[in-house]
């Protein structure tokens, strides 16, 4: 048992750098500030039910009019790896080298926001990742907040491993206010 939760960190401290780099690059977060900490996962909010993997699933749906689309591909055990390495926050900086974001800390974070000249800066979250057990999908959370108001938005972001790069499939928007 301790062999294979070895060869898992392992594996996911491989992983977990290349998946904030892609999310980073897709995300379009370079030269924004991100909060060195990891965010709370948002189960719930107005527009959408509680994010079960039954529902993440679903390939296609209306909501509140919207045309949602779904993670069909969305294995149960990445859905469970990221609720389980997310139950408590933890530190980022290590895993993310992009030399092109600012993380900040939440003093730094709350200094931005009381601050007039950085009133339209965005300051993005992110969640761990959870991934498969093969480690070929991924599925990641991404929030953005602009003091003076939007853009705000809230996403779970569903990736793959082709070789050794891994991509942003799809996302599934939580909110946008």
């Amino acid at each position: 048992m301790m062999t294979t939760y070895l060869i898992k960190k392992n594996m996911r401290s491989q992983h977990e750098p290349q998946v904030f780099s892609a999310v980073i690059k897709d995300a379009g977060i370079e030269r924004n500030f991100l909060d060195a900490r990891s965010s709370s996962l948002i189960t719930s909010t107005s527009l959408t039910p509680v994010l079960s993997w039954e529902n993440l699933r679903l390939p296609e749906r209306l909501i509140h009019g919207m045309k949602i689309i779904g993670f069909s591909n969305l294995q149960k055990e990445t859905y469970e790896d990221w609720l389980s390495i997310n139950n408590q926050p933890s530190c980022l900086t290590p895993l993310i080298t992009n030399p092109h974001v600012t993380l900040i800390s939440e003093r730094q974070s709350e200094q931005i926001i009381n601050n007039h000249d950085y009133r339209w800066s965005i300051i993005y979250t992110l969640t761990r990742p959870g991934f498969s057990i093969d480690f070929s999908q991924a599925l990641i959370q991404i929030t953005a907040h602009c003091p003076a108001g939007p853009p705000q938005y809230g996403s779970l972001l569903y990736l793959e491993r082709t070789s050794e790069q891994w991509q942003v499939q799809s996302s599934y928007g939580l909110y946008n206010q």
